[in-house]
């Protein structure tokens, strides 16, 4: 609550130029309280916050209903509500952000608040072992904006060549590089705001709704991250123009803030009349008729309603989302569904496939650079004039593309390093990644914190499926997600995080990191004592242990050309047997990319305004 009563306020808090006390003092007193609650904050295990069993009662009439306002359903809206003559209605479960989700820097607490739906996985026995239970964590972004309200703030499309096997795969070429190149050009405002850092203009668009640039300043530690780089013979690149290399971490923030895709996308054209944001709205089921989507039922302030359907159904619930409420409509796997109760509509394979990126949080490097700790006081100065540690999320500052011995030669990415500058861990470290006490003692509690910086290590290209059911035919149940990481028979994904430990440990070496005195900080995991530190056998056991997933869920309703091998959508993103109900959002995407989802669910968005556009000759 105390959030939201100054939630309006931001419209009147200057983003430039210099800073009243009060405005200062607003932001140490907003900053502190949301990091105290975090400590204490409970995450919710279901959704029966929403639950009533009143009749639906009538809502109304809309031409498109868009079930979801985060990264996909933001831009569907926006682009479908450039057409006057269609009213658009928008049901989002969550609220608007306000001024604490806007500061980057507040990137873990912001996950112990109702903006963060905060799922979890089944027990693991190939990954998250260092965590309890074995218990992957699954943040997923609850609010207008959706994950993008929580998320680290990556700008990473991928390379050239995942598109173009996604143009194959799908038979058309509208998924194609040269074709998604124009998507994310369109959507994009590009500012070169550090002109140190690499920039190719040819790959980037100016003047669209979503800003990309990058924080400063520039941390000593990050400057000898890509300095390493160099001396390894890596390029220092822009790699959203398919080059391989580290850089600086290209972020959506706007002069420091969070740019989230609803303050991109929808704030801009609030205005419009015939575009409608309904928050607190909890969606249970499409119903449908002999292939077509007729109403939309939904949870609202306790009370139950129902949506009659004029042209189409965009569904932008999100990789989990979606997959949910097409199994609660009764679209999905048949046996699944019939275990369940749930009458059949359509046998599809939806969440039978859950694709991830698996991510190694290993390695923390302790230097002798020491970060000055500053009072909150001076930070929130800093953050006011667009810079500082509270305009970036988890201190995320550099990146880096690198082949794997799998893809040597061919400029294809497997591996990533995301290098998080110092001051990133901190009391909710152990929480986040729900670690175990023994866990978190080993990694982090000795950590020199102001001394030291972690690289996370990204396999891009995993091997390994998980699945995402149903718990039951409730629709206020949470899922049931096994995210079986690192499970492939082959071990590739593994194989791959275990040579991006060996890059980190080549570039340690280098002079640049040795001119800092960089050293493996933390003591060896007590799991992996059976094994000789820093063996390939210790690092392969502590890979499973401090393992988890990048939170990059996609494809629990892949594209395809065929609903009998596992397609859910067709290449105009409508699902398999209904002419208007499509989808936008990261579950459409039918391979792993190397880079971050956001960027690239922003694109679908993007595609689907088009393709609808297209069906009913509207431009």
């Amino acid at each position: 609550m105390y959030l939201k009563v100054f939630a309006i306020l931001f419209l009147l808090v200057p983003l430039y130029g210099d800073q009243n006390d009060s405005t200062v003092n607003y932001y140490v007193n907003l900053i502190s309280n949301t990091t105290q609650n975090a400590l204490t904050y409970q995450w919710p295990t279901n959704a029966y916050e929403y639950y009533s069993n009143e009749k639906p009662k009538k809502y109304g009439r809309y031409d498109f209903v868009v079930i979801g306002a985060g990264a996909g359903g933001s831009v569907a809206a926006s682009r479908l509500s450039e057409i006057e003559s269609w009213n658009v209605l928008v049901l989002e479960a969550g609220d608007y952000g306000d001024n604490a989700t806007d500061v980057p820097g507040l990137y873990s607490p912001i996950g112990y608040t109702d903006y963060n739906w905060a799922y979890n996985g089944t027990p693991q026995t190939t990954c998250c072992l260092g965590a309890r239970n074995h218990i992957c964590l699954y943040p997923r972004g609850k609010g207008v904006g959706g994950t993008t309200l929580i998320n680290g703030l990556v700008y990473a499309r991928g390379f050239k060549s995942d598109f173009d096997q996604w143009g194959k795969f799908a038979n058309d070429k509208r998924w194609g590089y040269d074709s998604v190149l124009h998507y994310f050009k369109k959507s994009e405002n590009f500012v070169h705001n550090d002109k140190q850092a690499p920039y190719d203009p040819s790959y980037h668009g100016i003047g669209g709704y979503l800003r990309v640039e990058y924080h400063q300043p520039n941390s000593p530690q990050l400057n000898a991250f890509l300095k390493a780089n160099e001396e390894l013979g890596f390029d220092i690149a822009d790699y959203n123009a398919n080059k391989l290399g580290a850089s600086q971490t290209q972020i959506n923030t706007i002069s420091g803030r969070r740019l989230d895709g609803a303050k991109a996308f929808l704030r801009p054209v609030r205005q419009r009349k015939n575009l409608k944001i309904l928050t607190h709205s909890y969606v249970t089921k499409i119903l449908t008729d002999k292939g077509v989507a007729r109403e939309v039922e939904f949870s609202h302030k306790g009370k139950n309603y129902f949506i009659e359907v004029e042209k189409e159904v965009v569904l932008a619930a999100g990789a989990i989302g979606s997959s949910q409420i097409l199994m609660w409509s009764g679209i999905g796997p048949r046996k699944h569904l019939e275990d369940l109760k749930i009458d059949v509509v359509a046998n599809l394979e939806v969440g039978t496939v859950l694709r991830d990126s698996s991510l190694f949080y290993g390695i923390t490097v302790h230097t002798n650079y020491t970060e000055p700790v500053r009072p909150l006081r001076d930070y929130v100065e800093d953050y006011l004039n667009d810079v500082g540690p509270f305009a970036i999320a988890n201190n995320n500052a550099g990146i880096g593309f690198y082949e794997s011995s799998y893809t040597k030669g061919t400029g294809t990415p497997d591996i990533e390093l995301e290098f998080v500058a110092a001051n990133a861990t901190n009391s909710l470290s152990a929480k986040s990644f729900g670690l175990t006490e023994e866990t978190y003692e080993d990694l982090w509690k000795n950590v020199n914190i102001p001394q030291s910086f972690i690289v996370y290590i990204v396999s891009l290209h995993d091997v390994s499926k998980g699945t995402i059911r149903l718990k039951s035919k409730n629709p206020y149940e949470y899922p049931v997600i096994d995210s079986n990481l690192l499970s492939d028979s082959a071990n590739k994904d593994i194989k791959i995080l275990y040579e991006g430990v060996q890059l980190v440990l080549k570039l340690l070496k280098t002079n640049a990191f040795r001119a800092m005195n960089a050293t493996l900080q933390g003591r060896p995991l007590r799991a992996c004592r059976k094994h000789e530190y820093l063996s390939e056998g210790y690092w392969y056991c502590a890979i499973r242990q401090v393992s988890s997933s990048l939170y990059h869920q996609l494809g629990t309703c892949p594209m395809g050309t065929d609903p009998k091998k596992g397609a859910v959508v067709d290449s105009e993103l409508k699902v398999f047997g209904f002419r208007n109900l499509r989808i936008a959002d990261a579950s459409v995407l039918p391979l792993p990319l190397a880079g971050h989802p956001n960027a690239v669910t922003v694109m679908v968005g993007e595609q689907l305004g088009d393709l609808v556009k297209l069906t009913y000759n509207e431009k």
